[in-house]
Order: structure tokens, then sequence, then C-alpha cells
């Protein structure tokens, strides 16, 4: 009990809310059945619209930090079908185990009778709720990891479907999960007085273990007959998280300080009169993200409240969540999935060996599950062979045409390194000197008060700025520009976000202007010379650049999050930083001509994955254009991730073990660790080299 005490004590003093001076206390104990003396799992504590809560582990253990200037307060304890307990914090003895017993409550419900009749009642049913899902994966969080409880609750209005009573299933969209794995628990409140959400209208408590990392998380109800004759009521969705689960999170949020120092803001706040130095992460969040809609329409519709911990105040929260209940006008039946419900690879490993290819197999299955992918684009190499070249599920859903190996994907920021290979090209030829400035290859680029270098530009390190991210209108609504060149405008008035040199800050923008540069070294427009003097020469036959009036023989269609297809968009404002189709055996070529061809000069494979550095000599473990780092196991790695509002990229070399991988899907995949990078992508090159011969 003292080793727990002291690790959620560490959260508390790592998430910045203790002050100098500052005391509190610190409760442990379990929460048991009154009758039976079973633990009760996931029971709600806290004190009353306070930001002190928690909740009970799956044996019914718990520990609580509670500030001393709420001394004579009441601590409440509450769990679905028991009875709520309120206790004085003086009742307590400091050190002392708490044992808390809670009494079974009696629900009223409405009996099910199912009875023929000479007219039978046609089935109907809806679904009702927000129903949308958020294009730039907007969402909510729960954000302090010293405490839990934390949750969302959406009111469902039955005034115009008051014939549909039953409930058959609830779904939650989840926009980025970056756990292993994670619980959610639905409940079903009433309406109080001061119309928010009130007490449980049903005595289940209904918890989903998942390890998607997006899409509809479903919450099948059909086994419990739920009837509803409620006007209105509120679904809630409650983060799940244990000791062990938050502790985690802590120790992962730690070591990200310790590899990433570059990417920690420390702030100070006032709370309650008092300095409170804060942590933020720049662009790192762990944890289950519940998807959000946030148009004027959806606010002035829908009403949702969240709270931050067991018994927090409900408040209005900023965003609708993505939640839907499915109801009937009668009964449900147990639902089953259909065949059509689960996507299989190409070639299903059901029955086969368990060799290295059936494995990679299932590694694909499983991953366009969890990430609620339509369809995805595999190959992988070895040696300079390759291995393993697949498709999994759909390049048109609604024509169900299967993925192959000959659909052209969208390539997003998978477009740099090839980019920055063209670069260099031209470096070896004489023709480019990285380390002029810009504008002499580019004398229409404004000048500024510093000099910028292309070999800056490559590196992200020119101060240029990125999308801002508001709006997905600034990626799909462009003018068309016929070359890189004229595609500059699009940003070069902007004033710098920092002086040359002096930060890593990620900019496709940057080389947008790496492909003007191109243009002017070569004489050629960005998309000739890229085909004339990297593309052909390696035999890169799919890769183009995506035009938005053209007709492209075997393009994969593209899906947003919510799996709505997304409408082609005009993309030559960003053909050198992200504006490229391509297939994933074009990028295996380029990646092992990389590791094994000759076509380019060592010397220029060599600066290519050399880590750039800021002008104080602090590494970025960038090169020009690649990432440069270590799996988990300790192998060096260079890669690149991509991803648009409607697919995903992913080119990853393993230099010292001959490897290259190479993923395109129609919807994005990327996740907030790893520059983008998903885990489950280096567990897959584990897998091969760990089975190389």
């Amino acid at each position: 009990m003292k080793h727990r005490k002291k690790n959620l004590l560490a959260i508390v003093l790592f998430m910045g809310v203790l002050t100098s001076g500052f005391s509190q206390i610190t409760l442990t104990g379990k929460v048991l059945e009154q009758d039976s003396n079973i633990p009760i799992s996931y029971a709600n504590i806290g004190i009353l619209n306070t930001t002190t809560g928690t909740i009970s582990n799956n044996d019914g253990s718990f520990t609580i930090e509670i500030p001393a200037s709420y001394l004579g307060k009441n601590v409440l304890f509450s769990a679905i079908g028991y009875e709520k307990k309120s206790l004085t914090i003086n009742a307590f003895k400091e050190d002392a185990e708490v044992i808390i017993y809670l009494n079974e409550k009696a629900f009223d419900l409405d009996e099910v009778i199912i009875s023929a009749s000479a007219k039978e009642v046609k089935e109907r049913n809806s679904w009702l709720g927000n129903r949308k899902k958020n294009l730039l994966f907007q969402g909510m969080l729960s954000a302090n990891s010293s405490s839990a409880g934390a949750a969302m609750t959406l009111l469902i209005d039955r005034k115009e479907h008051s014939d549909l009573e039953f409930m058959d299933k609830v779904s939650l969209f989840i926009t980025k999960n970056t756990l292993p794995e994670f619980k959610i628990r639905v409940r079903f409140l009433e309406v109080d007085h001061n119309n928010l959400p009130g007490d449980d209208l049903f005595g289940e408590s209904i918890i989903v273990s998942s390890t998607i990392k997006r899409g509809w998380l479903d919450f099948d109800l059909s086994p419990y007959k739920y009837r509803i004759r409620y006007t209105s009521f509120f679904i809630m969705f409650e983060w799940i998280l244990d000791d062990k689960a938050r502790i985690d999170i802590v120790d992962s949020y730690v070591e990200y300080m310790k590899s990433n120092p570059d990417k920690v803001i420390l702030d100070t706040i006032v709370v309650d009169g008092e300095k409170v130095q804060t942590t933020r992460f720049k662009n790192f969040r762990l944890g289950t993200i519940f998807g959000t809609t946030s148009t004027t329409a959806d606010l002035k519709k829908y009403k949702c409240y969240r709270r931050t911990n067991s018994f927090g105040e409900w408040q209005r929260a900023s965003g609708i969540i993505s939640a839907k209940i499915l109801m009937s006008n009668k009964p449900p039946v147990n639902s089953t999935a259909s065949a059509d419900d689960v996507l299989l690879s190409n070639n299903a490993t059901i029955g086969k060996e368990e060799t290295l290819e059936s494995k990679i197999e299932k590694w694909g299955v499983e991953f366009i599950e969890n990430y609620n992918i339509p369809g995805m684009q595999l190959s992988i190499s070895s040696k300079n062979n390759t291995i393993f070249s697949e498709g999994f599920g759909y390049s048109d859903v609604g024509n169900k045409k299967k993925v192959t190996p000959q659909n052209r994907f969208e390539i997003a920021s998978v477009t740099k390194p090839i980019t920055a290979a063209g670069m260099m090209k031209l470096v070896a030829d004489g023709k480019l000197d990285l380390d002029k400035d810009v504008r002499t290859y580019v004398p229409s680029f404004p000048e500024k008060k510093d000099t910028l270098t292309t070999r800056q530009l490559a590196g992200h390190l020119g101060g240029i700025r990125d999308y801002y991210e508001i709006s997905i209108d600034e990626v799909i609504k462009n003018p068309h520009f016929e070359n890189a060149t004229e595609a500059i405008a699009v940003f070069k008035n902007d004033t710098l976000m920092s002086k040359p040199g002096d930060q890593y800050l990620y900019s496709s923008f940057g080389y947008n202007l790496i492909g003007a540069v191109i243009e002017a070294a070569s004489g050629q427009t960005y998309l000739e010379y890229m085909q004339d003097h990297i593309w052909k020469p390696i035999a890169m036959s799919s890769t183009f650049g995506d035009i938005i009036d053209s007709t492209i023989v075997n393009k994969s269609k593209f899906y947003y999050p919510s799996q709505e297809e997304a409408p082609p968009y005009d993309k030559s404002y960003a053909y050198p930083g992200g504006g490229l189709i391509s297939t994933t055996e074009d990028l295996l070529k380029f990646g092992n001509e990389l590791l094994y061809g000759e076509f380019f000069e060592n010397s220029v494979k060599n600066q290519l994955f050399k880590t750039q550095y800021t002008t104080d000599k602090r590494p970025t473990n960038y090169g020009l254009g690649w990432y440069l780092r270590k799996d988990p196991n300790g192998h060096n790695i260079w890669y690149h991730v991509g991803q648009s509002p409607a697919s995903g990229a992913i080119l990853i070399l393993y230099p010292d073990d001959g490897i290259v991988i190479s993923a395109l899907t129609n919807t994005p995949i990327l996740t907030n660790t790893n520059d983008g990078l998903p885990m489950e992508v280096l567990k897959l090159g584990a897998l091969i080299y760990q089975n190389q011969k």
C-alpha cells in the first residue's frame, strides 16, 4: 500500500498541483459489497463539485489525496447498482486503511412483454445523438492523471421519437488512442432539476476494453433489454483509469521529457492566489481522446457536459461529443457481426502455417482494424529482396474493390525525402550549393532579416511556418499553380517563426520553397525534374504529382476518419512538400536504392542521413528529409511519415538490418509519438529482423 501511495503522490507532484506550504491527507482503502465482501471495481470516490476525485481499482482498492483545506467536508462513495455513501473526512484516521461497504440498490425496470397480435407492429429503429465525426482530429481527453472518474455526457432528446423505447447499441467515436489498451464505461443518467446529469437510470456497469487507435467504439446493449420512458436522458462516457494506468501515463511523460527537452514548456499559472508551475508538451498527449464536433449548429443543437473527476462539477463542454445511440420500438435481439463487418486481407491466413508471411498478414489485419482503416497497401523488403507486398481492405469501399499492390495512394509528407533526394542530385551535379542564400536561386522570395539557406529548409531549421491547423480549408482550398516557384505565394510574405538555424520547426512550406530552388537550379519544373532525374532512373513508374483534373489509373479513393469519402483537391501548391501519389512498391525501390543502389553517391547519402544541428549545437535528430532514431530494441531507423486529411503514409529504413517497410492508407493513421510513427510499425520491423535468416 505504501508503494502505491508514493507513486500516486509522485503523479500529483508531476502534474504541478502542489505549491510550497501545501498540505494534504492521503486516504487508502477498499470499497466492498456489504453482504458478500466482494470488491467493487471502479467505484466513484470524491468530494462533490471539487477537483478531488478518483475511482477504485479492479480489486476495489483506492488511494485519494485530499487537500487539508477540505477538512470537515464529506467524501462520497458511489458505484453503479449500489446506494451512495457519504462520510466526513474527519471520520478517517491518517495511515489507516479504510473499508467502505456499499449496499445494493434496487432499480425498477419496465417489464418487457413480447406477445403475438393480430397486427404485428413493424420494427423501426433510428440512431439518435451526434452522428458526425470530426475531420481535423478534434477531441477531448481526460487531462488530469492525478485523479480519475473524468467523463463526458450527451443529452438525448426523444420527443420526435417517442415510440423508440428500447436501447440497442451505443457508439462513441475515438479520435485518437495512444494507450496499448483502454477502458471506457457507458452510463445512462436522468436529467436533474438543474437540467444537468443526475443519477443512474440502470444498475449495470457496462465497460468496454479496446485496443483501437481510432474509430467507433461500440457498446452492445441488446443483452440488457433496456427500456426507457424518459423524454430526455444523458448518455455518459467515463474514462476508466486505475492506479497502474495513471502511473504508466506519468512515467511516459517523464520519459518524453528526458528524450525531448526541446518540446517541453514550463509555465506558471495562478491558482487561488498561489503561483503553480505547470508542464506543457508540444504535440504530445497520452490517453484516449473522445471525438468532438464544434460547429455553431452543433453547439446550438446539442447539450454536452464534462467533468474532470468523480463528483467533479459538471460544466458545458467546448465541443459536442461524437456519440450516438440506436433506439428501437421493439426489444433488441443479441447482435452478431456479419461477414461484411470484418475486413480481411486479400490473402486470409485462416488455416495457414504460422510463417513470417502469415504473421505479417495477421499484423496487417489487426492494424487496419485498430486504426479503422478502409484500405492499406503494405510492402516489405529484407536485404534488397521483397518479402511481402499485399493490399488490405478496400480501395473503393462503396464498390467493394479490394486494395492491390497496383493502387496509387497519396503519400503526403513522405514526399519530403524524395524531394531531398532530388535536391541532393543537383548538389552532386554541381548545380546547387546548399549553404547559399535561397534568394540566390529564388529571387522572388522576399528578403528576410536573416539569411536562409536550402540546407536549413531541408532540416526544418529555416523558420518557415507550417500549416496553421485551424481549418481544413487551409489544405483543400488553394488555387492552382503552374509550378513550385509560383506556389510559394501561399507563405512567402509571412514573417519567419524564428531566426534560421535557431530552432527545429517542422515545415511543409519550407519544402515547397526547396521545390522552387530545384526549379531554378535545374531549369525544369519540379515535376519534370523529378520525373527525368529521380523517378524514371529508379523505375518509380507509379509516382506522379497528384493532379486534380486528371484520371489516374488505379488511384484509390480516400476517406476522412469518419469513413466519409473525401473529394479530390488541388495539390499544386504543395507538390514538393506533400503532393505526390505513389505505391508502396515504388517507395520500396526508392528505399533500397538509398541502402544498396549506386545511383546516388555515398557522399550524397551520408548527408541525407546525418543529423542537423541548431545554431547552439543541439542535434535535431532529423537529417535532410529523414527522421533519425532508434527503435525500442536499439536498432537504427531512418524514416518519414505523412498525413493528409484523408490519407496516411510511412516509409521506414533499417540501415543495419537491410529492411525497408512502406505502408500507405486511404485514411489518416499518424499518432502523436515518434514524430507520428505508430509503435505497431516498429513491432512489425522487430518481427522481421528477428526472423531474418
